[in-house]
């Protein structure tokens, strides 16, 4: 009944039902993005991530379960297949975006704190790094706008962002909140693409430190 979801919105889908036949696709098909649900066990889920991640690391993974990114840092979102069509297809376009805004960030040559939004300031992209420098997993902090990590909220995000778009570059100083509440400080330069993609760079003021 999945299959068909997203096969009748227009997408090309090949199924796999055993574990062992989804890593044969991983090894030997090419793909854009792989869909993993609920009758997977954590285990397998986590693996079969890993996996995917490992062979191309702009693959895109999503999790049919609605606490499937929790502790799995191979996931790029999930969603609860139970919420019905609308989020399963709303949440696989978010996918799209995101493997989308990978494309502004060259590992190894842009440095390592980089993010990247939309012009709703919707994260679309984070590296490792971002990720552990906040404390959360990949998935958790894509779910999350600009104004939820600043400290301040949109009271401060909103002006400087608009600002931004107006000038199409930016460069500062921000307090971003650790997931532990902590306050953490960052020179950032940021430039808004032609394509709406916002992306970032950030400088820790202090060495990271561990939650």
């Amino acid at each position: 009944m999945q299959r068909e979801v997203f096969r009748n919105s227009g997408y090309q889908v090949v199924a796999a039902a055993a574990k062992e036949e989804i890593r044969e696709h991983i090894e030997n098909t090419d793909f854009d993005v792989i869909i993993l649900n609920h009758t997977l066990s954590f285990a397998d889920r986590k693996a079969l991530a890993r996996k995917t991640k490992q062979r191309n690391p702009n693959n895109g993974v999503l999790v049919l379960h609605h606490s499937g990114s929790l502790g799995n840092p191979y996931v790029d979102l999930a969603v609860d297949s139970r919420t019905g069509v609308k989020p399963m297809l709303d949440t696989l376009k978010r996918i799209e975006a995101m493997r989308h805004a990978r494309t502004h960030h060259t590992s190894g040559t842009d440095g390592k704190y980089v993010v990247v939004a939309d012009l709703n300031r919707n994260y679309t992209f984070a590296t490792d790094p971002v990720c552990e420098l906040l404390g959360y997993d990949r998935a958790m902090l894509l779910e999350f706008r600009i104004d939820d990590i600043v400290d301040g909220s949109t009271h401060v995000t909103d002006p400087l962002f608009r600002e931004f778009v107006s000038e199409g570059t930016q460069t500062g100083k921000i307090t971003l909140r650790h997931r532990s509440g902590r306050k953490i400080q960052v020179k950032y330069s940021a430039v808004a693409e032609p394509d709406g993609c916002v992306v970032a760079h950030w400088e820790p003021l202090e060495s990271p430190a561990t939650a």
